[in-house]
């Protein structure tokens, strides 16, 4: 599909520590790309996978990044570049979070400040900052990550992850419009079920077996389903492909 090495500047990956972010680095650096490792919690996670990932001689290369904050995205971007001494080619916007599940009538407005602020926020603020870079470079990749809650409204007490993901389709189609003149292209990939850590906090093995009995391919999506749509996105292969979201969700939902 893609060698790493085509890509003329750095594939920079929010939330990249752990769970899908983690498989995203890793099939990324193991096509030779140059990428940078963003978290902000998961240090230990964040390094243990760039030093695994450098024995095996790929160039990776963790940055703390808060992107909720826009002095920290900023920081973060300029620290990425300054590194690999090389423009941000490739945003994968995978940085999200989700707690404190309520009714909306018991939602406090701290927490839906920080879901969308992390979310979504982030989201357009590691924009705002890669975008000047590949301007410059006359070719980008923007890639979102969604989720099935976009179009589902999600699970019980879970209003603003649903609404920060439909969010972020909607800016992944305002992007698209915005910097296609720039030979920049901007799509999402919308994740159904994928087992993480995330889902161990939200679930319980038995509604777990209950969401993959209801899936078509009759599995839970593994990480490595996501980081290969990612790939794709990425890819020349990909360059006619832009305001589009991507399913992998098994079937789970089709429209």
């Amino acid at each position: 599909m893609m060698d790493g090495k085509t890509i003329d500047g750095v594939v920079l990956i929010t939330g990249g520590a752990t769970g899908l972010g983690a498989a995203m680095v890793e099939r990324f650096a193991r096509m030779d790309a140059r990428v940078v490792c963003c978290y902000n919690k998961s240090r230990d996670s964040a390094e243990a996978l760039a030093n695994r990932l450098s024995e095996e001689k790929a160039s990776v290369h963790t940055v703390k990044m808060d992107v909720s904050s826009e002095e920290d995205t900023a920081r973060g971007v300029e620290e990425a570049v300054s590194y690999f001494r090389a423009p941000i080619a490739v945003l994968v916007n995978n940085a999200g979070d989700a707690f404190d599940f309520a009714p909306v009538e018991e939602m406090s407005l701290e927490t839906w400040n920080r879901i969308l602020s992390i979310n979504l926020t982030g989201a357009f603020l590691c924009a705002k900052y890669c975008v000047p870079h590949m301007k410059d470079l006359g070719w980008g990749r923007i890639i979102n990550m969604s989720s099935i809650s976009a179009k589902s409204g999600g699970g019980t007490g879970a209003s603003h992850y649903a609404a920060s993901k439909a969010g972020m389709e909607s800016l992944t189609r305002s992007l698209a419009r915005e910097l296609a003149p720039y030979n920049i292209t901007a799509n999402a990939v919308s994740p159904g079920i994928i087992y993480t850590p995330l889902h161990e906090r939200t679930n319980t093995p038995e509604s777990l077996e209950k969401l993959r009995q209801s899936i078509p391919l009759q599995r839970l999506g593994q990480p490595e389903d996501v980081a290969g749509a990612v790939a794709f996105l990425a890819s020349e292969d990909a360059s006619y492909v832009t305001g589009a979201i991507i399913t992998v969700n098994g079937g789970m939902r089709m429209d």
